[in-house]
Order: structure tokens, then sequence, then C-alpha cells
């Protein structure tokens, strides 16, 4: 005879019918039966139960002569049970292994109890996790029962001679479970609650009890069947009404639907608090402009309202135009040393430009009236990083981690698991399954998550998860492959009434290849000329330190393969490599972490072998070498080797050679001048960043 009896009624549930039987397979408590009652449902339910009924001997399976509901069929359940104990669980919600478990070790500590409850967690009627938990308290009697609900029907343990003795009232319009736990609880003094989430509810909104005004009528009706007084009534009532105002508030906000709502209004959330930002700065600047620069006597004319207006207009333009090329507006998912970087870049580059404007107009000597500026930039450097703190916090409440499923084939997943741990602002790795599970098991994980990430795997694979995540409303991520790449900077094409994707492969056109050598001889030649003197420090410093050669040159590719010498300070001592023992020279590991030893590349810029911006220059055996287990490395020498690059910046010299080409790829595919100067601008962060990970 078994200890447990589990009785659940099924109408129309063959959607749901087979998770909930699979959660009850899981127990680790394993001394139970579970009753399957059809209560003469109108799709495959039967079918799907006496299915299920195949995989252990313990289930059992029934039907109903017609249709009477979920009180009746739960009383006939009880009838039928041989077990010492009775639990329910309807056939939407689900139970964590250790639910009976649980429930059982409470008798130790008191054995007399004869009815037993749970908390509760909750998904979505789609499977979707719902970040809430109902808690419970230690014990319960009919009193404080009576101001609020806490017992769900599938998170029940009553012994079985009290169930035959208060059977589920059959009739309409009340709370059927309720009136039977008050009735029970008028016998006994008290249930005894497990707080913790072993119950998974299922929050069905189309369901009766997802009806909130019905439910308060039934809830009233349920007080008249368990016989409360009028007066008494009332005040449980009210009581019931206000902390169900609270979980269900509770449940509202956290809901995964409701995020999906808020999700619309991401970018607007961002915009509005950009805007503020911006407001914050130009309203420091306009301050200080009354108070200290518009005077005759200081700026030399006398501005009107429109003129005001301008040069309000073009201060907020200037900090916007360099706040995007530095990322001041994206601190959502930066490092708090990115932040800082960013935003002092943007303020003290906007208020230098905007000081030389106003020394221009005002006729003055270089820092005349500088004052002013100076306060107004540390101002703004404050106020971007408090904004920059609320703007996180406020991002981290309303819009949570997403939880993850990775999907992964046969190759290791370690390191895209190291970096989705890095960012546990954005993402929370949940659930680990692989191809080999097989589509039917993927997608009932699908079901349960709010986002999809696809490692590498097969493109039939991919594909039929892509477009099943589309057509489910689901985030999905994958890994960018080459072909991704080539589409994203595609050209479209209209033929008549067909479209189609043109694919070139010629690098650079001959005017962006001129203007970046313009580009790239002015910059060097300025850097060249305006860091002589460190040239002259640090060269000496290696003859003193370690004697002769100061530079160190190797053999590597650039444009079409060509091969170049490169440049660097010395580092090292002679014969050694990074991979041996102390093999700096004084003062060498500095000059590499600090970047410094590149320094000498800006004459191999000058020369024409290399570019400010590009791929990085692989040596030649190298290149050899990896090409030979990536035919494609070669892409990415349709432009010229870079000093820096997109693949530098964004990688931190830390991506495998793989990302790497896909990182300059798309560099080369989607090349604009304007690029290059936002890889400038983010190298200049990097430089500054403390790096964990050790040069090239």
């Amino acid at each position: 005879m078994p200890k447990i009896s589990i009785v659940t009624p099924a109408y129309n549930c063959e959607k749901y019918l087979e998770e909930a039987v699979n959660s009850v397979l899981a127990q680790s408590f394993e001394d139970w039966e579970l009753l399957i009652i059809d209560d003469c449902s109108k799709d495959a339910t039967w079918l799907r139960m006496q299915t299920l009924a195949k995989k252990d001997n313990r289930i059992r399976i029934f039907q109903n002569q017609h249709n009477s509901g979920s009180a009746a069929t739960r009383n006939n359940g009880i009838r039928q049970a041989r077990g010492e104990w009775i639990a329910f669980l309807d056939s939407d919600d689900l139970w964590r292994p250790e639910k009976l478990q649980r429930q059982m070790s409470v008798l130790r500590k008191h054995p007399d109890a004869a009815f037993l409850f749970t908390g509760s967690a909750f998904i979505e009627d789609d499977g979707m996790t719902i970040a809430h938990v109902l808690h419970v308290p230690e014990k319960v009697s009919r009193k404080k029962l009576l101001k609020q609900n806490v017992i769900s029907c599938s998170s029940v343990l009553i012994r079985r001679e009290l169930m035959l003795e208060f059977p589920m009232p059959e009739e309409d319009g009340i709370h059927e479970d309720f009136a039977t736990w008050l009735a029970i609880l008028s016998k006994i003094p008290c249930a005894y609650g497990v707080d913790e989430p072993l119950l998974v509810y299922r929050r069905a909104l189309a369901s009766k009890s997802g009806k909130k005004g019905k439910s308060a009528h039934m809830n009233w009706q349920t007080y008249i069947k368990a016989g409360v007084p009028t007066v008494s009534r009332a005040y449980y009532m009210v009581s019931y009404t206000l902390h169900g105002l609270i979980k269900y508030s509770m449940l509202w906000w956290r809901s995964y639907r409701l995020m999906m709502r808020k999700e619309r209004f991401k970018k607007l959330f961002l915009m509005i608090m950009n805007a503020l930002l911006i407001l914050a700065w130009t309203s420091v600047f306009a301050h200080a402009w009354y108070q200290k620069y518009n005077f005759k006597a200081i700026i030399g004319r006398q501005y009107s309202f429109w003129g005001y207006v301008a040069l309000f207009v073009l201060y907020a333009a200037l900090n916007i135009l360099i706040g995007k090329v530095f990322s001041v507006f994206h601190v959502v998912h930066q490092q708090y040393i990115e932040i800082l970087l960013s935003h002092g870049f943007t303020v003290i580059l906007a208020n230098a430009a905007t000081y030389i404007e106003l020394a221009l107009i005002g006729r003055w000597r270089f820092r005349m009236h500088i004052a002013p500026m100076i306060a107004v930039t540390a101002i703004n450097l404050l106020i971007g990083l408090v904004w920059s703190l609320l703007v996180r916090w406020l991002y981290a409440n309303i819009y949570p981690a997403h939880e993850v499923l990775l999907i992964y084939g046969k190759n290791n997943m370690e390191s895209l698991e190291e970096e989705l741990l890095k960012q546990g602002e954005r993402f929370h790795l949940k659930t680990r399954i692989s191809l080999k599970e097989g589509r039917e098991a993927i997608i009932r994980e699908i079901r349960r998550h709010e986002s999809v990430m696809l490692g590498e795997m097969p493109e039939e694979e991919r594909t039929f998860y892509i477009r099943y995540c589309f057509e489910q409303k689901k985030r999905c991520y994958c890994q960018t492959t080459l072909a991704d790449i080539l589409l994203m900077s595609s050209e479209k094409i209209s033929l008549s009434d067909k479209t189609l994707q043109l694919f070139r492969n010629c690098g650079l056109t001959v005017e962006q290849r001129a203007a970046k050598r313009v580009f790239d001889v002015a910059f060097s030649a300025l850097v060249l000329v305006l860091l002589s003197w460190l040239y002259l420090i640090l060269a000496l410093y290696v003859r003193i330190a370690a004697g002769a050669p100061i530079l160190t040159k190797r053999e590597c590719l650039t444009r079409n393969g060509k091969h170049f010498w490169q440049y660097k300070f010395r580092t090292m001592k002679p014969g050694k490599t990074i991979e041996d023992q102390d093999p700096w020279i004084p003062g060498g590991y500095f000059l590499m972490v600090s970047h410094l030893d590149e320094l000498p590349q800006f004459f191999n810029v000058l020369k024409g072998d290399m570019s400010v911006v590009g791929p990085y220059p692989e040596q030649v055996e190298s290149a050899e070498h990896i090409q030979k287990k990536l035919p494609e490395f070669t892409y990415r020498q349709a432009v010229k080797a870079g000093l820096t690059g997109y693949a530098k910046v964004h990688g931190k010299y830390s991506s495998s050679k793989s990302n790497q080409l896909k990182m300059d790829f798309y560099y080369i595919q989607n090349y604009s001048f304007a690029l290059d100067l936002s890889i400038i601008a983010s190298t200049l962060k990097v430089l500054l960043e403390p790096s964990v990970s050790r040069r090239k």
C-alpha cells in the first residue's frame, strides 16, 4: 500500500499533463501512487494519459462517465486512493523534486500533523519563470486562513481520513479548495507550512482564479459556506482584498509578460535619461555663461535671445557628438573604469572646444577666463558619474538579467559560458542543453526561458531554432558567422518584384583608401611631432637600461599579403620570449602593458606599411600556421594592418583567432571614417583600462 496518493484531475490538458506527471516521477520520495482522472476531455488528454501510464506502474488512470467538474473529480480520486495521505496536483502545475520528501520530514518534528502545505513559485502560461515566490507561515490556523488563503491546492498533503470526512463541496460559485481547508481546520488546530517554493504554479489568466472580480465574489460565497458571521465576513473580506492586491501587484510587476511589455519602452527610457544628462550639462554651462561670460566687457558683444539659443544648442550638440564617439550613453553594461574614462574624455573635450570657441569670440589670450570652464568641467563630470550610477540602478531594477537557455553542439562552450558569467548584469545562464537531447526536449526548454543562446551547431539546426524562437517571440542570440557578416554588409538590389542581396569582396574603394591614407599621414605626423620628446626619453632609457638595440622588428603581413618590418621599442632581453622566465629588460614589462613600446609603429604608418586603424599585424610564421586551420584568415588582408583595430578594442588581446577574424571581417565589410574615429576613441579607453590578459 503506497504512503501517498496523488490525485490529478485532467480536463483538456494534453498540453501540460506530461510535464506535471514528469515532476511526480522525479520525486525523491518514491512511495506514492498517481491517480489521473479524465473529466471527459474533448482533446487528446485520454490518449496522453494512456501513454503516460505505461511509463510507471504507480500511475493509475480513470475516466468520469460525464463531465463533473474539478471538485467532484478530486472526490472521486480520494475514494479510489489507497494511500495514507492525499496530495493534489493540478494538471498544469509542477512539483520540485524534493516536494514530498520535505513535507514528510515535517512529521519528524510534528508527528501529530495531519495537514501540510508549501510555498509556491510561479510560471506563465507558456512556462516562463516569474521572479516571485509566495512565502507561507510555519503554521496557520482557521482564523489566520480566513484573513488570507495562503494554501495552494497543489501544495497540500492531508491525511486521507480527513479528506473522506470533509470532501470538496461540488457546488458552483465558491472556492471549493478554500472551503475544504476551512472545514478541516475547524476540527484540527492548525496546518503546517514548508516555506519553500516546492510547488510551481502556472498562472493561467483564463482560469476562474485569474478573473479577480469573480474570484472576490466566490470568496464571499465561500465565507458564507463556512458559516462566517456577516460582520466578521466583511472584516475578513477587506483583509482578503488587501492581501490579494499586494500579491497580484507583485506578480504583475515581476511577470515575464509585463517585462516584455516594458521591453518596448527600453529605448524610450534610455532616450529620456540621455536627454536629462544633456539638459543637466547644458544647464551648468548656461549658469556659468550668465554668471561669468555674458558681459560685453568679457565676450565683446551683447547676444540676443536667439544667440543664447544657438550657443546652448551648439554646446548640447557638441556633447552629444563627442559622447557618441566615446560611448558615454552606453553605460548600462560598461565597467566602472569605462564609465569614468568615457565621461572624462567627453566633458574635457567638449568643454575645451567650447572654451576655444568663446576665446575666439572674445579674443582672449590663452588661459584668460578659463576658471569657469574648469568648474563646468568638474561639475559635469560629477553629474555624469552620478547619472551613470542612477541609470544602471534603474535599468537593473526595471530590466533584470535575461534568463538564458544555452543550446550547444559538439564544441566546448566553456569560453562562452565564462563570458556570460562575466556579464551577470545582462545574462543569467539558467540552463544548458545539448543538441543530443532532441528537438522535442529542446523546444520544451525554450518555452520555459525568456532568452535562448545558440552555440556552434550545424546550419540546419541553427536555422530551425532561430525561426522557432522568432515565431515564439523569444530573444535568440547566436554566435556570428562569416556568412552573417557578409549578409549584414550586403547591398539590397530590387529586380522587378524580386529582391536580391549583392555581395562584394573588393575591400575599400579608391576614395576610401585615399581618405584613409591622408588621415594616416596627418595623424601619425601629428603624434610624432607632439610626442617627439617622449620618443627621445624612451630611446635613451632603453639604451641605458639594456644597451643596443633600442628597437626590435618583426616581419609581418599587411594589405594583399605584403611583408613589412614592424618596429617597437625593445622590452625583452635578446633571445627571450614572453613564455620564458624573467624575459623583461628593466622596465620592459611596464613598457609593454602601457603600450608605450608600440609608439615606433607610427613610423610604419607614415611609411605606408600600416594604417592607424586596421587588423592586427600578424607575423609571417604565425600567419602561415593560422591559415592552415582558418583559410578565411586571408580575408583580413583586404586592408592594411593597423596600429589599433576593431578586434583590438573589443577583444582586448584575449580573443581567439576565429573571433578576431570575425571582428576584423566586420570592420572591413562595414568600413567608414566614423567607425575609424570611434575605434580610435575606444582605444584611448582601452589603453587606460587594467588588463588581465597578456598581450601578443
